[in-house]
C-alpha cells in the first residue's frame, strides 16, 4: 500500500499535515491531502472523493478530528483499503459529530467506553500501515476515544 489521503479536521486546513506529509514522502509513500472547503459534510466528503479517483490504487484515509467524519463517509469507495482517525470522530451508522458531542459521557463512564473501542481501532489499526514510525505503533494514539480516555 503506497497510497496515503490525509483529511483535517474542522477550523484549520491542509497546512496541518505538512510534518506528517514529509515524514511519510520520506518514506517513499504517494502522499495527498485533501483541501476540505468545510461547507457541509457532503461537499468535504466529496472533495475526498476527488482524490480519491486520481490515485492509481488502494488508498489509506487518514483523519484527523473532524477529518475522522469525513473519511468514515468517504471511506465506502472502492479504492479504500483502510482507514485510520487520529484524534478523531468515528460516528456509527446513524451518528454525526453533533450527535457524538451533544450528551458527553461522565469521565467514569467515558473511560470504559475507550477501554471497549480501543480494541477494535487497534485490531484494525494495526494491518493499516507498516510500523517504521513510533507514532504509527502506540496503541494509545490509535484512535479518537482512546486518545481522549488517556486525557481524562
Amino acid at each position: 500500500m503506497k497510497n496515503i489521503v490525509l483529511v483535517h479536521g474542522g477550523f484549520v486546513d491542509g497546512a496541518g499535515w505538512e510534518g506528517v506529509y514529509r515524514i511519510l514522502k520520506q518514506d517513499g509513500y504517494d502522499v495527498s491531502i485533501v483541501q476540505n472547503p468545510t461547507i457541509s459534510l457532503a461537499h468535504d466528503v466529496a472533495a475526498t472523493k476527488r482524490i480519491l479517483v486520481v490515485q492509481d490504487g488502494p488508498a489509506i484515509l487518514v483523519g484527523h478530528s473532524y477529518g475522522g467524519a469525513v473519511i468514515t463517509e468517504a471511506g465506502n469507495d472502492p479504492k479504500v483499503a483502510a482507514l485510520v482517525y487520529i484524534a478523531a470522530f468515528a460516528p456509527d451508522k446513524g451518528e454525526s459529530v453533533a450527535t457524538l458531542i451533544k450528551d458527553p459521557l461522565p469521565v467514569p463512564q467515558y473511560r470504559q467506553y475507550c477501554r471497549r473501542r480501543m480494541a477494535i481501532y487497534c485490531s484494525t489499526r494495526q494491518n493499516s500501515l507498516p510500523h517504521s514510525r513510533e507514532m504509527w505503533t502506540r496503541r494509545r494514539h490509535c484512535s479518537w476515544p482512546t486518545h481522549r480516555c488517556h486525557g481524562a
